[in-house]
């Protein structure tokens, strides 16, 4: 890894609010979990992406993994809410993390809707569920689709019928 990655890993590990990604990494979903207050952030920029979960400033649980290598699925095209995944794993454990924005539909305002954003993480060991976490919608940004442009910068494009990233030709 070089001391770009490092630098790009340790400004998000060491971020100080759930919206706060650090220098030079955008997020794909930051929020504060249930009564627990503890943040939950995966940012990203064109070459890593990194989950965090903790308290503020020290989180417990840190991983990264490259933007070429992440399973990342976008959005589907159906469906009221616009959702995106990202899964990480981490020996026997696999951490799904969601995020999306619900979209307006015919005369519904921005009033409507005042917390559009969603996310949370569903964490699993050999497949089993050990915990379903959700984001606190008042305390979550999940700006959508720049993973996406990523994964494409990466040279990877997107078969939809497969369900799987693939070279680009």
């Amino acid at each position: 890894m070089n001391r770009r990655y490092l630098a790009a890993f340790f400004a998000c590990i060491g971020s100080a609010g759930a919206a706060d990604c650090g220098s030079g990494l955008e997020p794909f979903l930051s929020c504060e979990v249930g009564v627990s207050k503890k943040n939950l952030n995966v940012c990203y920029n064109d070459d890593i992406v990194t989950y965090s979960f903790g308290p503020a400033g020290d989180p417990e649980l840190v991983m990264t993994e490259t933007v070429e290598t992440i399973d990342y699925r976008p959005w589907s095209g159906i469906g009221r809410s616009i959702a995106e995944q990202v899964i990480f794993e981490n020996g026997e454990y696999v951490y799904a993390v969601y995020a999306g924005v619900d979209r307006m539909f015919g005369d519904e305002t921005e009033a409507d809707h005042p917390t559009p954003f969603f996310g949370g993480v569903v964490v699993t060991r050999n497949g089993n569920a050990l915990a379903d976490l959700s984001c606190n919608r008042e305390e979550t940004e999940a700006p959508w689709g720049g993973l996406y442009e990523s994964k494409l910068a990466a040279g990877l494009e997107w078969d939809s019928v497969a369900m799987e990233w693939r070279r680009a030709e």
